[in-house]
């Protein structure tokens, strides 16, 4: 039998009978473009790789209940949810890296030397100044204008993991600028 020929159908009928054969064709099938979609999403070659693993590995281990019904549209629609799922987790992650960056910053504020609220502001305002432009535009539109990673990107012509990095160095950077503001305690 010449397997590269079967149609998708036939192709899952034999894989929920264990054919190894018949996941491999499918697995050269649809591994690349799975591959170029995934990547799209998220830029990265090595998480791309990753989830496309992942859904292949999942395929093969639920091969015997699947109702799969299209297999291109299958693979479309899990791909894109387990991209979501990845994404979702990592904005989750940056999120609480960016909170303990800015708690730890303004934990260490020592209220005492600061006389009022202005004072922070011009303190920010002259850190933010010291940034490359980029970086401190993508700040000001992250955290002042409060607009999400994908329109920042979209607005800048970047990627998302682009705008991900600045943010992250901006908040390193405020760290250090606002130094002066930190209790020696």
């Amino acid at each position: 039998m010449h397997y590269p020929h079967l149609t998708d159908d036939i192709l899952i009928d034999f894989l929920k009978k264990d054919d190894a054969k018949a996941f491999e064709v499918i697995y050269r099938r649809y591994w690349r473009q799975l591959y170029g979609f995934v990547y799209q999403q998220l830029g990265s070659k090595e998480e791309a790789e990753e989830i496309v693993h992942d859904l292949m590995l999942s395929l093969w281990q639920n091969r015997q209940q699947s109702q799969i019904q299209n297999l291109k549209v299958y693979f479309f629609i899990a791909a894109r949810n387990l991209t979501n799922k990845f994404i979702k987790s990592q904005i989750n992650l940056r999120k609480y890296r960016e909170y303990q960056i800015l708690h730890e910053v303004y934990e260490k504020i020592d209220t005492n030397e600061i006389f009022n609220v202005n004072e922070l502001s011009k303190a920010i305002e002259q850190a933010l100044k010291k940034m490359p432009e980029k970086t401190a535009t993508i700040f000001k539109m992250s955290k002042i204008e409060e607009l999400p990673v994908k329109k920042i990107a979209s607005q800048m012509d970047l990627t998302e993991k682009a705008v991900e990095y600045h943010i992250t160095k901006s908040l390193k950077m405020l760290r250090l600028y606002l130094q002066d503001f930190h209790s020696d305690n």
